[in-house]
């Protein structure tokens, strides 16, 4: 979003006085803005922007981070993954990468690890986004229950489709794993029977439902509950992932092994622990429906969390390359990481700890100084 000044005096010849826009246009605009932090920067620019809108006036299907209710038994929270970029007085510096849940009725956020579900000790700092520049670079839903018996029949994946007049769809992996549908006003979810091996993933792209299976048969499901197969198997890893990167559909193939003689006397207990060894991406060949591997990434890194896949420019990211698989890991050959992140390099096709990836560790937690001192 642009950044804009506003003056309450009569304008000059030469230029405009944005505070005299018609409040019919402002609310227009302020409609098109689904991104919550753009719309707390519009209504920070003068009183007649903010009269025009509402806080919760983005055409989103819902009010952006709101917990809503779904059913009697499930609702629906939202997270943002936002990279943050460091002020004007910290020019030198690299952005840093979070995940953020708002609830507005308490003016509060908070802090997640970007790749997990899990919460860091809490921070003794504030995030002002009327100073910084937020990109919002993915999002991820979550639901909650009552019944923890009830939640775990849908702990995949949640992704979320816009059905137009303040509804939506969403689409997750059963337990069982078949796909579940569910829309807004619906009493409760949709079983697909279409299922000839457990799924592995969904995703939103350019509109449509798309989901995996642990063979790389890939289908689009229509808010109708149509399957349609859009490209046929990809044997060789042992779980898949779908993330949109530069305006094409990837799917990531993850191999694990099994390293029984690495284990020592302490691991004894690991003996069913398995550890990631690499990955193969390919991308959606939409023309013949197939996938096609790639040798390279470019300038991209793929990011692979517990509950979202999403993707990034090295230039965005402030790092001097792409080529990497960012991912949640437990452990890297025999060795335990914090946080359970690792890093592909499609260019050796090594797996290393974040930590021994400078750039890339500095965009995760702990948060760098520049966030601390702002």
């Amino acid at each position: 979003m642009m950044s804009v000044g506003c003056s309450s005096t009569p304008s000059s010849s030469s230029m405009a006085d944005w505070s005299e826009l018609p409040k019919d246009l402002l609310n227009l605009i302020s409609q098109r803005l689904q991104n919550p932090l753009y719309l707390l920067r519009f209504r920070s620019v003068c009183s007649s922007w903010r009269s025009s809108s509402s806080s919760s006036s983005s055409s989103s299907p819902f009010p952006f981070y709101h917990s809503i209710t779904l059913t009697p038994a499930f609702s629906l929270s939202h997270r943002s993954l936002l990279l943050i970029n460091p002020p004007s007085t910290a020019p030198n510096h690299r952005p840093w990468l979070v995940k953020i849940s708002h609830d507005p009725r308490a003016r509060t956020a908070r802090l997640f690890h970007a790749l997990s579900r899990f919460q860091p000790k809490r921070p003794r700092f504030a995030l002002d986004f009327l100073r910084l520049h937020a990109l919002e670079i993915g999002r991820e839903f979550r639901l909650s229950s009552a019944c923890s018996s009830t939640e775990s029949l849908y702990d995949e994946k949640l992704v979320l489709l816009p059905a137009g007049n303040d509804r939506f769809a969403l689409i997750t992996i059963h337990i069982s794993g078949k796909l579940a549908l569910f829309h807004r006003g619906d009493c409760g979810w949709t079983i697909l029977p279409d299922m000839p091996t457990p799924y592995d993933d969904v995703c939103a792209f350019r509109g449509t439902f798309y989901a995996v299976d642990g063979n790389g048969r890939t289908v689009t499901v229509g808010l109708d509950a149509a399957v349609r197969v859009v490209a046929e198997r990809v044997f060789g890893g042992d779980k898949k992932f779908l993330v949109e990167c530069d305006g094409a559909l990837m799917l990531v193939d993850l191999y694990l092994s099994t390293d029984y003689e690495n284990l020592d006397e302490e691991d004894v207990g690991d003996m069913g622990w398995e550890r990631t060894v690499r990955f193969d991406v390919f991308r959606l060949d939409e023309e013949v429906g197939r996938w096609v591997e790639m040798a390279s990434l470019g300038e991209w890194v793929l990011f692979l969390g517990d509950d979202c896949a999403f993707s990034a420019s090295a230039k965005d990211l402030g790092v001097e390359r792409g080529n990497y698989v960012v991912f949640r890991d437990n452990g890297l050959g025999a060795v335990r990481v914090a946080n359970g992140v690792g890093v592909f390099d499609l260019d050796d096709e090594k797996i290393s700890p974040l930590s021994e990836c400078p750039g890339l560790s500095e965009l995760f937690w702990p948060p760098p100084d520049w966030v601390r001192s702002n």
